[in-house]
């Protein structure tokens, strides 16, 4: 079954006047990018709404706004002190539409991380932002994974029709994946050691521009795969958004001088690598410090984040993959990185700033 249509502007104002009490003036409205239909919609009598419309498979949009919701009645019945959501005003499930209200001025994490504007205060108070949401209450919630059929396979087979929709670069990454035994090896080792561990209230889709900042306020949006899980999902997406970052510099800066001897080549590429680490290592240090002041923290939950943060970077190549005839020399080194930390987390775990215990 499919969702409801939203083709009319009469529609659409009479479904979002139901749900916030305001009247939008669509002729003002501003879109953004996603893979979801957002909007930025200004209102005659309230202010800016940010409506949300979930797009996909209509089983998997189902999935998502269930967990919405269930999130959205866990944080009504709970104080919030470090970490802010967004104002909801309500859902119109037949149509997969969601209202918020619209934050003025507000910036993501990531634009400041670009920006170099990124403190290292802000990472600790990142840190316990999220300590808190893995401290929510647990309630009953739709647990069950929905993955796209290819990413289900997509390890073992491309199917014909899957393989038919790729991109050159996609084909390519995951040829590149599913070629490397040990990986395939470490994922399926990383899976088995989060069902084992203990589980909280988990954002599963952290990145960056998950956060946003607005004034003094640190707001955690997008709630849709919200779910009771393993809390190393969360804490090691942020880290991968670190490494990556780094990472992606290391690659942009890099000027290696023609005639060197692989010897001297390799060795400037570490040094290179070493310098960006050093970089962002105080931030991951301080978020992780800021993190278990107020999260519960079991004793392999650095190293399953390390393993996570890893995956990240397989995460972001597939997702750039989509756009590419072919993947870049960089991309492959990037993965090559992430690699590292999935197939042995237990090495990097401090390297990257993940120290046992509490640090301050």
């Amino acid at each position: 079954m499919k969702a409801a249509t939203l083709d009319r502007p009469d529609e659409f104002v009479r479904v979002v006047a139901a749900l916030s009490g305001a009247t939008p003036l669509v002729e003002e409205m501003q879109g953004y990018a996603g893979r979801n239909d957002n909007w930025r919609v200004p209102t005659s009598d309230a202010g800016d709404l940010f409506v949300k419309r979930l797009r996909g498979d209509r089983q998997r949009v189902v999935a998502r706004m269930n967990r919405l919701l269930a999130f959205q009645e866990i944080i009504a019945a709970h104080p919030q002190h470090e970490a802010r959501t967004v104002r909801f005003h309500g859902a119109d499930r037949e149509r997969s539409l969601l209202v918020f209200d619209h934050l003025p001025e507000a910036r993501t994490a990531s634009e400041l991380l670009s920006d170099d504007e990124f403190t290292i205060e802000l990472a600790y108070r990142l840190g316990r932002v999220l300590g808190e949401v893995h401290q929510l209450p647990k309630v009953p919630v739709e647990s069950e994974e929905f993955v796209d059929g290819k990413a289900l396979t997509a390890f073992y087979a491309l199917a014909p029709e899957d393989y038919a929709n790729c991109s050159g670069g996609e084909v390519e990454a995951w040829a590149m994946l599913q070629h490397d035994k040990q990986l395939v090896e470490a994922l399926e080792r990383l899976r088995g050691m989060s069902a084992d561990a203990p589980i909280t209230t988990t954002h599963c889709d952290i990145r960056l521009d998950q956060f946003l900042l607005a004034g003094d306020d640190i707001y955690v949006i997008d709630w849709e795969e919200f779910r009771h899980s393993d809390p190393a999902r969360d804490v090691g997406g942020f880290v991968g958004e670190f490494l990556h970052h780094a990472t992606a510099q290391m690659f942009a800066g890099l000027d290696v001088e023609a005639g060197l001897s692989p010897g001297a080549a390799h060795e400037a590429i570490v040094a290179a690598g070493e310098h960006q680490l050093a970089l962002v290592r105080e931030h991951i240090t301080r978020f992780w410090d800021g993190y278990q002041q107020l999260a519960d923290v079991d004793d392999g939950l650095a190293v399953r984040a390390t393993g996570y943060a890893g995956w990240h970077f397989f995460d972001r190549l597939l997702a750039g993959a989509v756009h590419g005839a072919k993947l870049t020399a960089a991309e492959r080194g990037m993965a090559g990185i992430g690699r590292n930390a999935l197939t042995q987390p237990e090495r990097f775990a401090s390297t990257i700033g993940l120290h046992p215990g509490l640090t301050s």
